[in-house]
């Protein structure tokens, strides 16, 4: 899994001149984009876009406030964890082992500090999109 969240160089040209700021990877900070998941599903649910490591999202105008909003709430929400806990990132199994072992729940530990500097960038993004006029660009691989 790979995502990139940036600006856009202008509004006609979304993805040619886009300028990368945050990248999620899922070997090395999956389980920030996990913990986000369930903000991210509701922001979907008011936008139409979904930021998704498989999918591209693009968001402008009426949607940027809105996406600040759901980024000041998951701030507020990592500023109430510990400074180190783990998130479910998927499952894994091993169906041909003898005998089968059930699936179990794969995690990834995230630190608050740097979770909260990853939340405060992608914040300062969407407050320069609103700013210049131009697009929050989301790009899933």
């Amino acid at each position: 899994m790979s995502l990139q969240i940036g600006l856009a160089g202008s509004q006609s040209e979304p993805f040619s001149t886009a300028e990368y700021l945050v990248s999620l990877d899922d070997h090395e900070n999956g389980g920030y984009y996990w913990f986000l998941r369930p903000l991210l599903e509701q922001l979907a649910e008011k936008t139409g876009q979904m930021i998704d490591p498989h999918e591209d999202a693009v968001f402008r105008g009426d949607d940027l406030p809105v996406l600040r909003d759901t980024l000041v709430d998951a701030r507020r929400l990592v500023a109430d964890q510990p400074e180190r806990w783990s998130v479910c990132v998927g499952t894994s199994s091993m169906p041909n082992a003898t005998p089968p072992a059930p699936p179990w729940k794969v995690f990834k530990e995230v630190e608050q500090s740097k979770f909260i500097q990853l939340l405060d960038t992608l914040i300062a993004i969407v407050d320069r999109a609103i700013a210049a006029g131009v697009t929050v660009v989301c790009w899933g691989d």
